[in-house]
């Protein structure tokens, strides 16, 4: 099955990270827990900012569903940039779409598709997303446009 991988202008928010001897796995390859790491890093990092905390009035972010697929072998040492962005926001959800890029061709290794829900800390029901959010998440800094699925 041939499928179109991302390409890193896909993508606006980013993270690095390093790979560590510890992330390889019998095969010698980087272990797919691990890639799954750090799409989760890349993910909370979104929301890691003190102003967009503020803007999730206490609640937290919970997977409720997530699609990790492998393009390559990603082997130790080196660094990868993920990148993320939110392709939709629901009521109470969110879509998150992601690439793993690295390697001396920086190549895209691995794509994930993530549904969050916002949770409400003390009742741990789904809650709405502040309008907001719902801008920051959807809003491009450098067109001031919303990306919409």
């Amino acid at each position: 099955m041939h499928r179109t991988l991302p390409l890193r202008g896909d993508f606006r928010f980013w993270t690095d990270e390093k790979l560590r001897n510890a992330d390889t796995d019998q095969f010698r390859h980087i272990n797919n827990a691990a890639i799954a790491t750090f799409f989760e890093a890349a993910r909370m990092e979104i929301f890691a900012p003190h102003e967009i905390r503020a803007l999730m009035g206490g609640a937290n972010l919970a997977v409720v569903r997530l699609l990790i697929e492998f393009s390559a072998e990603l082997h130790f040492p080196g660094c990868v940039r993920i990148g993320s962005t939110v392709v939709e926001v629901g009521h109470t959800s969110l879509k998150v779409r992601q690439g793993l890029f690295g390697g001396i061709d920086d190549r895209c290794y691995s794509t994930a598709a993530a549904i969050c829900v916002l949770v409400h800390a003390e009742t741990g029901r789904p809650c709405p997303i502040a309008p907001e959010l719902r801008a920051h998440l959807l809003t491009d800094p450098t067109s001031g446009t919303e990306t919409f699925v």
